[in-house]
């Protein structure tokens, strides 16, 4: 009894040593997205901050491809020592639906903490005879089809929340699919297509010009970068969240103590005013908490979008 008293005392203590001593080398943030994009600069500006407060270089690697799954399941499989930790966004949360085959599950993760948020906004081109969500969705009930939306491609968060959108409001509004968010601008521009989806840092330019029209953000509540834009909540349509986000997660099995620090030094960093202004200008609004709230999210995430993608038959090439 003694001997195994003292072996499970030696192993408390080893881990709490290894808690203090993290972390002894440098770290890397995996984004499973390509440079340049909104998790790319969040992920930068986390680990600038970070890498002053823990004393360590923090590491920003991307593993673009596969629509996030690539670096997903690379941190998935990585060791679980606080060493590699995933920035990711809601692909996180719909590719279990989206695909019949994945190298890693939402368990192969603990939830760090939920970084920012943000709203995807409805627009229409300056062709369009509407100017309110209203008036779009009389149009779309009164001729089934035939109005469009574009989004920066299938499965993507903006092309799920209108579709969430539409099965709440009973219309048919058929999607299409872009490579990214320049091209959809370019059309929309042109108005060789009605309406489409997109987050704010892509928008905000061409709605503050008047080169396209806000209809609603897709949400209950009006976004804080972006007040004068009516929210669906305005029109009574309560039940749509279609916000999207980023966060910070890592492997399975990673010791409570490093999550621990680790999620102190994330929330140390959305808190200084440094970043809150950085992230304002790229439209992206910071949230923290604590790693429960952001694991319930993450689940109500999962059911929700999984429910729109089944309703709505969606699947990826």
């Amino acid at each position: 009894m003694k001997i195994v008293f003292t072996l499970l005392l030696s192993l408390l203590l080893g881990l709490t040593a290894q808690a203090q001593e993290f972390p002894i080398k440098p770290i890397r943030i995996v984004v499973p997205y390509s440079p340049g994009g909104g998790t790319d600069t969040v992920a930068r500006l986390m680990a600038a901050h970070i890498s002053n407060s823990l004393g360590q270089q923090v590491i920003v690697e991307n593993k673009a491809g596969a629509s996030a799954n690539i670096g997903t399941e690379f941190v998935a499989k990585a060791p679980a020592d606080g060493y590699t930790i995933l920035v990711t966004a809601p692909n996180f949360t719909t590719s279990e639906a989206l695909f019949d085959k994945l190298g890693w599950r939402f368990e192969d993760f603990i939830p760090l903490i939920h970084l920012v948020r943000y709203g995807n906004f409805l627009v229409a081109a300056p062709g369009t005879p509407f100017t309110s969500l209203e008036q779009m969705i009389a149009r779309a009930k009164s001729a089934p089809g035939a109005l469009s939306f574009g989004s920066a491609g299938t499965g993507s968060n903006s092309h799920l929340a209108m579709e969430l959108l539409a099965q709440r409001t009973a219309i048919n509004v058929p999607h299409i699919p872009y490579k990214g968010s320049g091209p959809l601008k370019t059309d929309l521009l042109g108005s060789h297509l009605p309406l489409g989806v997109d987050g704010l840092g892509g928008l905000s330019e061409l709605i503050r010009s008047g080169k396209l029209k806000p209809l609603a953000v897709l949400a209950s509540k009006r976004s804080t970068l972006a007040p004068e834009i009516p929210s669906l909540g305005d029109f009574g349509i309560q039940d749509v969240d279609g916000n999207g986000w980023y966060g910070a997660l890592l492997p399975a099995g990673t010791p409570a103590a490093v999550v621990n620090k680790l999620h102190s030094a994330f929330a140390a960093a959305l808190n200084a005013p440094e970043i809150k202004d950085r992230m304002t200008t790229i439209g992206v609004e910071p949230v923290g908490g604590s790693k429960e709230d952001f694991k319930n999210y993450l689940t109500g995430e999962r059911r929700k979008w999984a429910q729109v993608i089944s309703t709505a038959k969606i699947k990826v090439d």
